[in-house]
């Protein structure tokens, strides 16, 4: 189990979290459990998110064209960066 901290910019974050939420079943599906999603403090379209789960269920829902469509439908303006924390 690890903690997973992802972000990427967005045209808007009112715009993009309604999608995110949406998507839920993909996270639930692949072992993620959330923990937090919010902005920076000074940048309310730079996206944080954290989640418990494994690393390489990360690595292969990044692969998935139809979330690379559903990102890009939800304003996603960078491309994500995650960190991996071992617990």
């Amino acid at each position: 189990m690890a903690i997973i901290i992802l972000n990427h910019d967005v045209k808007d974050f009112a715009t993009w979290k309604p999608y995110y939420d949406a998507d839920s079943g993909r996270r639930a599906g692949a072992g993620f459990k959330e923990v937090a999603v919010g902005t920076d403090a000074g940048n309310p379209n730079k996206v944080y998110i954290i989640w418990e789960g494994n690393p390489a269920a990360l690595e292969d829902m990044l692969k998935d064209e139809e979330l690379k469509e559903l990102m890009g439908k939800a304003g996603v303006i960078s491309p994500p960066e995650f960190t991996v924390v071992n617990t």
